[in-house]
């Protein structure tokens, strides 16, 4: 598939996905922004009489109204984020290797695939993650596994780096696309460099 190794790809991949990410925030902020200057304008959201926003009857107009009001929520876009990258390095891969057995490397995307909305559930769930931090944490296992499949210092070493990135400004714009930012750059790097050492 071209000079240099295979995991320039997926990193390339992966972050333009967080660009798509930071792209889907801004729009999300516009609206909200946009939403809360046309409630200026034309008052708060009306209620009917003898009806408080408390009330049974009128408790779930009021949370759709917020769920909208709110934009797109960090989980549910990154797992789909995740979803494409993941999809799109293993028919990277399904063309760059050929595998003899396509029925097992059918089934392990589709575990792969599948494992990733279930991690999201047990960050959620079980060590009560943020939206925020649960999609940069799972970006970090795939890199890891992929750098312990390839054996590569230096996928290991921008792994690292996306992670102290992505992790610790998690809750910022400025995490996403610094973080973006070093996934491109060690793509490109990675094409320069041609095939980096691998571990041992």
């Amino acid at each position: 598939m071209g000079r240099g190794p295979r995991f320039w790809f997926p990193l390339a991949l992966l972050g333009f996905a967080e660009i798509g990410l930071a792209a889907v925030q801004l729009v999300a902020r516009r609206s909200r922004a946009e939403s809360e200057s046309a409630n200026l304008l034309i008052g708060p959201y009306s209620v009917p009489p003898g009806v408080t926003e408390h009330s049974q009857a009128y408790q779930l107009p009021l949370d759709d109204f917020r769920r909208v009001e709110s934009g797109l929520p960090a989980g549910p876009a990154w797992l789909v984020a995740l979803g494409v990258v993941l999809a799109g390095t293993a028919v990277w891969y399904a063309l760059a290797l050929r595998p003899v057995r396509t029925g097992r490397f059918v089934l392990g995307t589709v575990a792969a695939l599948l494992a990733v909305p279930l991690l999201d559930l047990v960050g959620s769930w079980q060590f009560r993650l943020d939206e925020g931090l649960r999609g940069p944490l799972l970006a970090t296992l795939g890199l890891l596994v992929l750098a312990a499949y390839e054996r590569s210092v230096f996928l290991l070493v921008t792994t690292v780096a996306f992670a102290l990135v992505a992790v610790v400004l998690s809750a910022d714009m400025a995490g996403v696309l610094i973080s973006a930012v070093i996934l491109l750059a060690a793509a490109f790097i990675a094409l320069l460099r041609g095939n980096p050492r691998s571990i041992p």
